[in-house]
């Protein structure tokens, strides 16, 4: 084939990946998918490789990996046919990473051909269990955290099986914004069903395949040579995930350890070391703890490598059956996905410090840190006068970014395998009984370094509902994220909830869903992030422009970086 055919085919998927994401997002119901863009898509080869990736959620397109092989092989290839569309969350059955995120697989032919798989996954603003918003960390097992869908069929020859879908969506809290959702997770598919198969047409299916395979080997070839500008060894690292608190039981701090095998152009991560699998939904299954570790490599090495599949190859992983790295059936898995899994990237990191110590940054705020409000809407209860007057939202909260071995961390970011963004104010006020009366960087919650750490981001919300849950589902309340090299630690978790009497009452970050009422407020305050390097050796202008801009504070200024205050303005000097 020549190179310029196999590099518009090449192209054309990674096109077709991004297309898929955005057809899917402007039909979705669930606000976290249509407006924070939690969904993700993806292109596979006919044998169900990873060859073609949107810009989305690393959580999603890793686990994605493993998820859509498991989906195919479940229903059975052999039975597939044109227009047969597979939809799985199961993270035991179906090898995803948590219920709230839906899978939907579909086949594409070429005449009696199957030539690719394309994927689409979003995540579903309510999928049932124990709370409104699915996002409870203080279940027994998976069987609270929502409606567990195995691999089955979905759709027959493009026509729905009605039957199946009646199923999924009267198990949720909204029926019809959940099928919305799956409408628009099948619209993301049949777009990436069509433009393969315009493009099979055009070029031939021999072409195609050749391209993705030339694709995936291309891939794994840089990262081969990536990998060898690291320094052979073993390196090791210890870190814990903290444990989940609820009434009458109080999880304790889980070990999570690693050694990483560097030799030549290939890397082996063991997780021996780790703990048992908890109670409460801090658990990952193998497939997220693959995806973290994947992430680690693709971070550590080279941010322009195509990404597909053959990125993976060189490396291997081994995680003991049943700890929290690799829990079994049925442990609670809901936040392993998105608190565990960061923790487990930071872990990679503070290994391979001794290593590659101008790549890492200094530890995240490590979190979705994502706040679920859900109740009925009192103004669209009193219109309606039916039941159907339920609203829930589920918004992911920035914090800070480690500082890097160059430049400061970033402030109000979600880090590693997230990337939503928060919800626009207007459209919280809009659409639920909230009003969002703050959305602030918090001065000084960046640790201190010759390069700071990111700030992290509050958001304090009144709650204008007659009564409404609250779930929040976060992470570093305990133990804050440590810098580097000198580096400072960052701000630790704060959420709490102030009474109209005067009342306050602190959250845990991995705790109970809540009670609130009308005119109490929430704060949200993921953690802070580590400095890099020692405090002291900050350039003066640098520190001086922190303190103006308000990111640190003059005591900071003072105590931590020995500035001198004396040419800046007085008003600052408090």
């Amino acid at each position: 084939m020549e190179t310029i055919v196999y590099e518009i085919i090449r192209n054309s998927l990674y096109a077709i990946a991004r297309e898929m994401k955005i057809a899917m997002m402007r039909t979705a119901a669930s606000p976290i998918m249509h407006l924070g863009a939690d969904a993700s898509a993806a292109v596979f080869d006919a044998n169900m490789q990873l060859v073609a990736q949107g810009n989305d959620i690393p959580t999603m397109l890793g686990s994605a990996v493993i998820s859509t092989k498991v989906s195919v092989e479940a229903v059975g290839r052999d039975r597939l046919r044109p227009g047969d569309v597979i939809i799985s969350n199961d993270a035991y059955l179906g090898g995803g990473n948590h219920q709230p995120d839906v899978q939907v697989t579909r086949p594409v032919f070429v005449g009696d051909e199957l030539v690719a798989f394309v994927m689409t996954r979003g995540h579903w603003t309510d999928i049932g269990g124990q709370a409104p918003g699915s996002y409870t960390l203080d279940t027994w097992d998976v069987f609270g955290e929502g409606v567990r869908i195995p691999p089955v069929l979905l759709y027959r020859n493009d026509e729905v099986v009605q039957d199946v879908l009646t199923m999924i969506v009267q198990n949720t809290r909204d029926p019809e914004g959940r099928q919305l959702d799956i409408q628009a997770q099948y619209a993301g598919a049949f777009v990436g069903d069509q433009r393969i198969q315009a493009l099979a047409r055009k070029y031939g299916t021999g072409a195609l395949a050749d391209a993705m395979r030339r694709s995936l080997d291309h891939s794994e070839a840089l990262m081969r040579e990536a990998i060898r500008q690291i320094p052979d060894g073993v390196y090791e690292a210890e870190d814990f995930a903290e444990g989940v608190a609820a009434p009458g039981w109080q999880g304790e701090a889980v070990p999570i350890k690693v050694k990483i095998t560097v030799a030549g152009d290939s890397m082996h991560f063991d997780y021996a070391g780790t703990g048992a699998q908890t109670r409460g939904g801090i658990n990952c299954p193998l497939a997220v703890t693959c995806n973290s570790t994947w992430f680690t490599v693709k971070a550590l090495t080279d941010v322009s490598i195509p990404i597909n599949q053959g990125c993976y190859r060189p490396v291997t992983i081994d995680a003991p059956v049943g700890s929290i790295l690799n829990c079994q059936f049925p442990a609670s898995v809901v936040g392993g996905n998105t608190e565990t899994s960061p923790r487990v990237i930071d872990l990679c990191f503070k290994a391979l410090s001794k290593a590659v110590p101008d790549r890492i940054i200094g530890q995240s705020n490590c979190a979705a840190c994502s706040g679920v409000f859900g109740g009925r809407d009192p103004v669209q209860a009193r219109v309606q006068r039916t039941g159907k007057a339920f609203v829930s939202m589920v918004e992911p909260h920035g914090g800070g970014m480690g500082a890097r071995a160059d430049q400061d961390g970033i402030n109000g970011i979600r880090v590693y395998v997230g990337n939503a963004g928060s919800l626009p104010v207007e459209f919280i006020e809009q659409s639920m009984p909230l009003v969002v009366e703050d959305w602030a960087l918090v001065t000084d919650s960046g640790g201190a370094g010759r390069y700071r750490g990111g700030l992290t981001a509050r958001r304090t919300y009144r709650v204008e509902f007659d009564e409404a849950t609250f779930t929040v589902a976060g992470e570093r309340g305990q133990t804050a994220p440590e810098g580097y090299f000198g580096g400072l630690p960052g701000a630790l978790f704060d959420c709490r909830v102030l009474g109209p009497d005067g009342s306050s009452r602190s959250l845990p970050a991995k705790g109970a869903t809540e009670i609130v009422r009308r005119g109490d407020r929430v704060i949200v305050q993921p953690a802070g992030s580590g400095g890099y390097g020692d405090p002291k050796s900050r350039p003066a202008d640098a520190v001086e422009r922190d303190l103006l801009d308000g990111y640190i504070s003059a005591r900071a200024a003072r105590e931590l970086y020995g500035a001198r205050l004396a040419d800046i303005d007085g008003s600052l000097h408090d």
